[in-house]
């Protein structure tokens, strides 16, 4: 659906309702595949979808008419799925990752999808390295977000040895990674 995105803008910066309609109309979707292509999870990536057009309501003031209505749109989106990854993978570090996404130009281009695919597959590469009760742990732990206490019952180990299991997972990732962030370096 084709919009006049400076007409669009100048209404919803004014509160219209039927410019945001327009708009969701017009990017909804290409924003869903997108979100989609790197949460691969349908319910999550409704609701970065939701929240992305909520936060481009909530900051419709700091629009400009001569802006990028989809560059928009499409780095409020950008900026959700790396926070979801950001507490995915907690401590681990790939601050380079994220400094490369928040210095570049708002419009996200397909390098930038490029990139966040390699660094999602590095993560996934890197998960199987861990031992298997480490990936168990690790994913209950950080994807599921079950407290140590729940995992230790549900897996009859007491809580400290389930800290020690991720404890080792963590810094097996970690390492893990820091060979992606090395790596990272040399495409900028």
């Amino acid at each position: 659906m084709k919009i006049d995105e400076i007409q669009c803008i100048k209404e919803l910066r004014n509160g219209s309702y039927q410019a945001f309609t327009q708009i969701y109309e017009a990017y909804a979707d290409r924003l869903y595949s997108f979100v989609l292509k790197q949460l691969k999870n349908r319910s999550l990536t409704q609701d970065i979808v939701q929240d992305t057009f909520l936060r481009l309501w909530d900051n419709r003031n700091q629009l400009n008419s001569f802006g990028n209505l989809q560059a928009f749109i499409f780095t409020i989106a950008k900026h959700q799925v790396i926070d979801y990854f950001r507490k995915q993978v907690n401590e681990l570090q790939f601050e380079d990752f994220m400094e490369y996404c928040e210095n570049q130009a708002t419009d996200v281009s397909p390098e930038d999808i490029l990139l966040y695919d390699e660094f999602l597959q590095q993560l996934q590469q890197s998960k199987k390295v861990l031992s298997q009760r480490e990936h168990e742990i690790y994913e209950l732990s950080r994807e599921k977000h079950i407290p140590i206490k729940q995992i230790a019952e549900q897996l009859g180990l007491s809580e400290q040895t389930v800290k020690n299991y991720l404890t080792s997972a963590l810094k097996i990732l970690r390492s893990e990674m820091m060979k992606y962030n090395i790596l990272f370096i040399f495409f900028l």
